[in-house]
């Protein structure tokens, strides 16, 4: 049986917090981690869909493509999706699922924690998540007039997202969503010399 010790369980509640809780600020260097964390989960991800799939039809059908005239387009529909492997498929599946809510649950957390940072309520996710991927929705549609403004004003709240979240500093000092984290006590208030 593992044992952990209280400083090991204060660093599994730390990462747990910083992943999955809504409260508190984080500066940008934590953002940024998140974008590493999010790499290194999307390889892990990418693992699951090679072993967990049957890959074989697919890849000789694309070969089979390379082999015709220069130009000449792919016909998508024509490429075979790649095949069951049985049980092996159907928990690659629910893996898959369960790192996407994962994935959104810790953009949101993440998102929430620094636009505190920035001095805003979580509800700006509404503007910086949610509206962006509806224009997004809205402009994948084919047949709905204006999709291309809306894919437009989606990338445009996408580079300010980047700008403000990723770029900008956060408020200096205290401010109501928590203690500055760039601040010499935010991490162990115990020992204020040590601090990050």
């Amino acid at each position: 049986m593992l044992l952990l010790t209280k400083g090991a369980m204060g660093v599994i509640m730390s990462a747990l917090h910083y992943l999955f809780g809504f409260s508190g600020r984080i500066n940008r260097a934590k953002i940024w981690l998140w974008v590493l964390i999010v790499i290194a989960t999307g390889i892990v991800a990418s693992a699951i869909v090679c072993v967990g799939f049957d890959w074989a039809p697919t890849v000789t059908a694309l070969k089979a493509h390379m082999h015709t005239a220069v130009g000449e387009p792919v016909d998508w529909h024509g490429i075979p999706h790649p095949g069951c492997k049985g049980t092996i498929t159907i928990v690659s599946l629910i893996a898959l699922g369960l790192i996407g809510l994962a994935y959104v649950w810790a953009k949101l957390a993440v998102y929430a924690k620094r636009l505190h940072d920035r001095g805003r309520s979580a509800w700006w996710l509404l503007v910086y998540v949610v509206l962006p991927a509806a224009l997004q929705c809205i402009g994948h549609h084919h047949n709905v007039p204006g999709r291309h403004v809306a894919e437009s004003v989606a990338v445009l709240i996408g580079i300010w997202v980047f700008i403000d979240l990723f770029c900008l500093k956060g408020t200096t000092g205290d401010n109501k969503y928590g203690a500055d984290p760039l601040g010499p006590n935010w991490c162990d208030p115990e020992k204020p010399a040590k601090g990050c």
